[in-house]
């Protein structure tokens, strides 16, 4: 537990949430949605009822999940797993519900495996992805749309080139043979394998003095009174890496506060008067040792006080209209100081830092290979505690450095992060013991990272974080809030 957390747990939480007046919500934890996911899987498989209830009965399920609010704010732009079942579902009926109804469930099935992908891609699971391709293509088969059929197979192939899936290659050539009316023998797949792409990234520190600009643009959803409420929150400004006297690598920043919104107030007209934490959007400067290691953070209290500063300016002229929201905006005022203290800030530029350049030092990742270990991180939401977290990362596929470049010479990592179960509970079990005040019933996160490295100089060029976390107070109170987090940097005289 990070120092600073002697008033509690409960403060930290209320820190790192969206609030109203008065924050009065029924539970709205995300495992009852998921455990209506699992119960439409079982009914898919089950042998009880006829076919034709089981599947109506498991689309009751996941049509409740898609319609739920609570979805809108864990997957703002969709749930993969839904659209997987709503294939399976579909691809269940068009055997089950006789030749009438069997080409037009089809079609529906091979929507849902196209949407499926998509949302799969989104969210970075590139093997899902590639398999609901992979369904695409078995659906259209069935439709009897063969040339269709075989395209959809050669675009999982394709993917499975980009992405390194040997082995889901090698079975879908087999396929792609005996659809062609070719033969589908072992030396025939062999031969259309011999070129298939073995990839490693080899991963080295080597910066260079540089000048950059960092964009950064937050968008936060919560949930209150089941009404989706968003945020935007950006930045724009300057980065400059120069080399130190020692060897090592100082990093400073310029005209943080010139473009930078805080995201406190809603986006939409005519959601519940509410206000969001400030978005933790800016860095302070710090210095890294000539071989990469994290060293010194090289500025915080000020910088605090400058961004405290802005944020209240910025919360006060950009404030809706209303009594209630005159009471909402001098609570934020009040509370953005503890929002952006240089503890905060420093941790923030730590982790960001360890998770774009310093974890990968040295490191050689084979292509579509998931690697795990464990590290101390700070929580979504209570932003003052940090805790163990399963981190599982691999390296996906190689990919342009930024907009505009065409030649894929940077190295996509994805990192999946959650925090340790039983070290979690431990925490949450030591402060309801040490209070008398309202316990914490419930915490669940997840943390989705896509990082675009170069490989040769571990240069960071894009960030990006998908992030849902979800707490309950015995009091009745419960919130449920996901970020989406792009950061990208522009580095002059990129390419060289």
């Amino acid at each position: 537990m990070r120092p600073g957390v002697a008033s509690g747990v409960l403060t930290a939480l209320l820190l790192g949430a969206c609030s109203t007046p008065r924050l009065q919500l029924n539970s709205i934890s995300p495992d009852a949605l998921k455990a209506q996911l699992n119960y439409a899987e079982f009914l898919l498989t089950a042998d009880n009822d006829t076919c034709a209830t089981r599947l109506e009965r498991a689309q009751q399920q996941v049509g409740s999940v898609a319609a739920s609010s609570r979805t809108r704010v864990m997957y703002p732009d969709g749930w993969a797993t839904v659209a997987d079942l709503e294939y399976r579902i579909h691809l269940a009926r068009a055997e089950c519900l006789g030749e009438a109804h069997h080409n037009e469930e089809l079609r529906t099935a091979v929507s849902s495996a196209r949407q499926a992908a998509e949302l799969y891609r989104n969210q970075f699971d590139y093997h899902s992805m590639v398999v609901m391709q992979f369904d695409a293509s078995v659906a259209l088969h069935e439709l009897g749309d063969s040339p269709a059929a075989i395209t959809a197979l050669e675009t999982a192939l394709d993917m499975d080139r980009e992405y390194g899936f040997a082995d889901d290659a090698a079975e879908n050539y087999k396929l792609l043979l005996t659809w062609r009316g070719e033969t589908a023998s072992d030396d025939r797949v062999a031969t259309l394998m011999h070129d298939f792409p073995r990839r490693q990234a080899v991963l080295k520190f080597g910066w260079s003095a540089r000048d950059a600009q960092v964009t950064l643009e937050s968008r936060r959803s919560c949930l209150m009174h089941e009404q989706l409420v968003t945020s935007h929150a950006d930045a724009v400004f300057d980065r400059r890496i120069a080399a130190t006297d020692d060897g090592g690598w100082a990093v400073s920043y310029a005209h943080r506060l010139t473009q930078y919104m805080p995201g406190v107030w809603p986006t939409s007209p005519g959601t519940p008067p509410m206000a969001f934490p400030p978005a933790l959007l800016s860095e302070v400067g710090y210095k890294v040792s000539a071989s990469g290691e994290f060293d010194v953070v090289t500025e915080s209290g000020s910088f605090a006080d400058e961004l405290a500063t802005k944020t209240e300016e910025l919360i006060r002229t950009s404030a809706p209209a209303g009594k209630q929201a005159q009471d909402l905006m001098e609570a934020a005022v009040e509370t953005a100081p503890d929002n952006l203290t240089p503890g905060m800030l420093e941790a923030v530029t730590a982790e960001n830092y360890q998770s774009e350049t310093a974890m990968w030092i040295g490191a050689t990742l084979d292509q579509g290979v998931w690697y795990e270990v464990n590290a101390s991180l700070t929580l979504p939401g209570l932003p003052r505690i940090a805790t163990q977290h399963r981190v599982e990362f691999a390296f996906t596929r190689m990919v342009p450095c930024s907009a505009g470049d065409t030649a894929p010479v940077c190295a996509e990592i994805v990192m999946r992060l959650t925090p340790d179960k039983e070290a979690l509970d431990r925490l949450l079990a030591d402060y309801n013991n040490r209070t008398d005040s309202a316990h914490i019933n419930g915490y669940a996160a997840s943390i989705t990272t896509r990082i675009v490295t170069d490989p040769t100089t571990l240069l960071p060029f894009a960030r990006e974080q998908q992030v849902f976390w979800y707490a309950s107070i015995t009091n009745g109170d419960s919130v449920l809030q996901s970020e989406h987090l792009v950061s990208t940097v522009h580095y002059s005289g990129w390419p060289e």
